[in-house]
């Protein structure tokens, strides 16, 4: 009898964990159309008014590497594809993509990633990509911290990834390149460039 009860309790659990794991699933919706291991990251929008105090990064013994420059700097710390950079395993996620489907990417220059930007340099870089053959906008995000209100851009262009690696070499100005990640598109939410 004893053994039974524990079989039965045993069952029970099964049971509502497989019910419990299946209506969580069903929850779950892929960050389309990226494939489902690239991380829903949140990137953190860096203000100017952090910029000067940005730590110097450490090498393996513990001290900081000296960089001549930024761009030093990322070179350090990005792979590099023609004038694009970007994490390495996303790179290679977009070289995975179907090449001649159009995917949406977010565009930095070091100007931008350093927090030193203005709404005229994101949309100069979206005309700039117009011309190439994407579709581009900017899009704005407002917020209030310690009641003061900040703004933050974003640039994205459109294009198959067989196009960007054209463009990529034919860029004179090095690029940041990353995936648009839902996050950051939803936060991203009003749509400054071009007007409607």
């Amino acid at each position: 009898m004893k053994h039974r009860i524990i079989l039965l309790f045993f069952l029970c659990t099964v049971f509502l964990t497989a019910c419990g794991n299946r209506s969580e699933s069903a929850t779950i919706t892929p960050e389309s159309p990226w494939p489902s291991h690239a991380p829903d990251a949140t990137p953190y929008v860096r203000l100017q008014s952090e910029t000067s105090g940005m730590p110097a990064p450490k090498n393996g013994q513990g001290q900081a590497d000296h960089y001549e420059s930024y761009e030093d700097f990322i070179h350090s710390i990005y792979a590099e594809e023609g004038n694009f950079y970007g994490k390495d395993w996303e790179l290679q996620m977009f070289r995975d993509l179907p090449q001649d489907e159009p995917y949406p990417f977010v565009i930095h220059t070091y100007a931008m990633l350093q927090g030193a930007d203005t709404i005229d340099d994101h949309i100069a870089l979206a005309q700039k990509f117009v011309e190439l053959g994407c579709e581009a906008k900017v899009k704005e995000m407002r917020s209030v911290e310690d009641g003061k209100e900040y703004l933050a851009w974003v640039t994205i262009i459109t294009t198959t990834p067989s196009h960007l690696w054209e463009l990529s070499g034919s860029l004179e100005e090095q690029l940041h390149v990353e995936q648009l990640y839902q996050s950051v598109d939803i936060r991203f939410d009003t749509v400054v460039w071009p007007e409607e």
